[in-house]
């Protein structure tokens, strides 16, 4: 839907800037924005009236939503170009402290890459509007993003993300990743 490829467009885009940000090498940014643009292609297998459900999930539904990363990683397995993303894509939805899934990596057993997108994915789901709520608005999103440093998400990566926010400004930040997103009332 268009709002998946929006929501995947973005998170690719912030993605590959944050790891600049970061002096990755380059092919290094250009692998994680391919990532980023494949990440949620599992949800193709997760059916519509749960991905798009006005209201909380049911932890059957849940379940079934967190298949979509090994969903993805067994549709794209075959094509060769994108081999190297499938960790990535795989461990978008891993947690810093053990707690994600599909597979309780924690730390560095999480591919740098992965814990890259899952910022960026985060953030943007955060801020975007969904059919069950507006966005959060930057301020309550960044505010969530530094409550889950160390927990949910990598503290080197976070530090990295609010760096690169302070190098660029809070307005140009919003103007480049916020824009889409009907500010919180």
């Amino acid at each position: 839907d268009k709002e998946t490829r929006g929501h995947s467009e973005r998170v690719s885009n912030l993605a590959s800037d944050l790891a600049q940000a970061l002096q990755m090498p380059n092919d290094q940014i250009e692998l994680i924005r391919t990532a980023g643009l494949f990440h949620d292609i599992g949800k193709i297998g997760v059916p519509d009236s749960i991905l798009l459900k006005n209201g909380p999930l049911t932890d059957d539904e849940f379940r079934e939503i967190q298949n979509h990363p090994i969903m993805g990683e067994n549709i794209l397995i075959t094509y060769a170009p994108l081999k190297a993303a499938l960790p990535i894509i795989r461990s978008h939805h891993e947690r810093y402290d053990g707690r994600g899934y599909p597979d309780k990596l924690s730390g560095d057993e999480i591919c740098l890459g992965a814990r890259i997108i899952a910022v960026a994915d985060s953030f943007d789901a955060m801020i975007s509007n969904r059919t069950y709520r507006l966005g959060l608005g930057l301020e309550k999103t960044l505010q969530e993003l530094q409550r889950g440093k160390g927990t949910q998400f990598d503290p080197y990566i976070i530090d990295a993300f609010f760096s690169m926010i302070d190098r660029m400004g809070k307005e140009a930040f919003h103007a480049l990743y916020c824009s889409h997103a009907t500010p919180h009332r």
